[in-house]
């Protein structure tokens, strides 16, 4: 079943970006903006718990080499097992995630919700709001959410590894996303473009990791 879909990534992923496209230019329109401005009306940035779920992808991104090596020793004693693959998948997910939003966000150029670096221009503080494509600099570099990419990414992989786990990998990339958007950090186009990115990067990393054969433990934990 899952060669199967991954038979039509192709022609499922020109499908998918061209709904997220749509997707985000709707948020673009009507949503982002006056989200922002309501979280700001109601100090919601005051909240720590806003501010804790958003750092969950600190956390994963920061576990991610760690998850790596832990992953690349075992297969040196042991045939490779889902945990195992599971472990190496999602690290090299948030790696590569962590690694692409860059070009990404300087080619997008959006400008933030908020002023919080070196001054940076903001919907909030001084009205800019757009895309500025290629401007460069921090102060143009909202999309896509690279926390929200990293939390997409790794909730991906528990998707495909561990169905028993879908509702949790779900309230993952949630949580991730209720937090940034609360504290306004992110707008909700830049959440959503995170997360496609993130899921689009990890099913290729499964995508091409397909072909190595997986080994039950014989007690799994």
């Amino acid at each position: 079943m899952m060669m199967k879909l991954l038979n039509r990534f192709p022609s499922r992923w020109t499908l998918i970006f061209l709904i997220g496209a749509a997707l985000v230019l709707f948020c673009y329109a009507y949503v982002d903006a006056p989200l922002a401005r309501w979280a700001h009306q109601h100090q919601l940035r005051q909240y720590g718990i806003f501010h804790g779920l958003q750092a969950l992808a600190d956390g994963l991104l920061l576990l991610a080499p760690l998850a790596l090596l832990a992953a690349g020793g075992r297969r040196y004693y042991h045939r490779v097992t889902r945990l195992d693959r599971t472990m190496m998948e999602a690290a090299l997910s948030v790696l590569a995630v962590s690694l692409l939003k860059y070009p990404l966000k300087f080619a997008f150029g959006r400008t933030w919700p908020a002023t919080f670096h070196q001054h940076n221009p903001s919907l909030l503080h001084d009205g800019v709001y757009g895309f500025h494509p290629f401007q460069g600099g921090v102060a143009y570099s909202a999309f896509p959410s690279g926390h929200a990419a990293v939390a997409a990414a790794v909730a991906t992989v528990l998707w495909v590894y561990y169905p028993r786990y879908r509702v949790l990998a779900v309230l993952l990339g949630l949580a991730v996303a209720v937090g940034l958007l609360g504290a306004y950090y992110h707008f909700a186009g830049d959440v959503l473009g995170g997360a496609l990115l993130g899921v689009f990067v990890a099913s290729l990393v499964i995508r091409f990791g397909a072909r190595a054969p997986a080994k039950e433990p014989e007690n799994p934990v």
